[in-house]
């Protein structure tokens, strides 16, 4: 999704660790993990709905 490599990875999560921790290293993966997990759902829904959206418009365009 984001391109990013197993090298860029780990200098991220080195960043986050130095900056915030070791004991808020878990909250903060959750928080990203759930967020991540709303924005996949967000995805699916707005694909439904122009997938639903494309259906109408062919089944128009077909009857006229």
């Amino acid at each position: 999704m984001f391109d990013i490599g197993g090298g860029e990875l780990m200098v991220i999560l080195l960043g986050i660790l130095i900056l915030f921790g070791p004991e808020k290293l878990p909250d903060i993966l959750k928080t990203i993990r759930s967020g991540a997990s709303k924005l996949d759902e967000a995805k699916k829904e707005i694909q439904k709905e122009l997938n639903s959206f494309t259906t109408e418009i062919k089944k128009n365009i077909d009857i006229k």
